[in-house]
């Protein structure tokens, strides 16, 4: 079988996320297959193996709007050509409007941190590259559980300084000198 529609945990995919993987699976072969390796194509996703990037194009596991959002980047694809039914909930370019509801991550929930997944998406679907990668690497932590009280202290100074439209910020960060960068992103 092309697709494996049950994940080793009894889990099933739905028709429409068999059909996200089968357009997937049928962008790669006609348009990177021989071009790009997998393992390349996943670290342009950010991922340190091609492991999960594989799950995703043999229908293992289901594409969800975060891993769309990665994978069409990556591949320079249009997120629809993999997945109409994730794309159509992404916010249509110049809206602005999303409401975060503040509900919280729920420790040990079956897909952390997908309790608030659709505000999460369209925070992602609205950041640049840059911040993406960076807000992505804070869900993760979150996810797994590795903020510490003073992290979430200082990402709620960084919203609420945020809401209030500052963009001079060299009295919150003195050690930063203007044009640093992190090496890391």
């Amino acid at each position: 079988m092309l697709f494996n529609a049950e994940m080793e945990t009894n889990r099933t995919l739905s028709e429409e996320q068999i059909a996200d993987a089968r357009r997937l699976k049928s962008l790669w072969e006609r348009d990177f297959k021989g071009k790009i390796s997998q393992e390349e194509a996943a670290h342009l996703c950010g991922w340190k193996t091609q492991g999960a990037f594989n799950q995703y194009l043999n229908g293992k596991i289901p594409i969800g709007l975060p891993a769309l959002l990665k994978i069409s980047e990556a591949l320079d694809v249009r997120p629809e050509e993999i997945s109409p039914r994730l794309a159509a909930k992404l916010p249509k370019k110049g809206s602005a409007d999303f409401n975060l509801s503040g509900q919280a991550y729920i420790p040990g929930s079956d897909n952390p941190p997908a309790a608030a997944s659709s505000e999460i998406d369209l925070l992602l679907a609205k950041a640049t590259p840059r911040s993406r990668q960076q807000l992505l690497r804070i869900a993760e932590a979150a996810a797994d559980g590795r903020l510490s009280e003073s992290d979430i202290k200082m990402l709620s100074d960084i919203a609420k300084r945020l809401e209030k439209g500052s963009t001079n910020h060299s009295d919150d960060y003195p050690n930063l000198k203007p044009g640093s960068a992190d090496p890391d992103s």
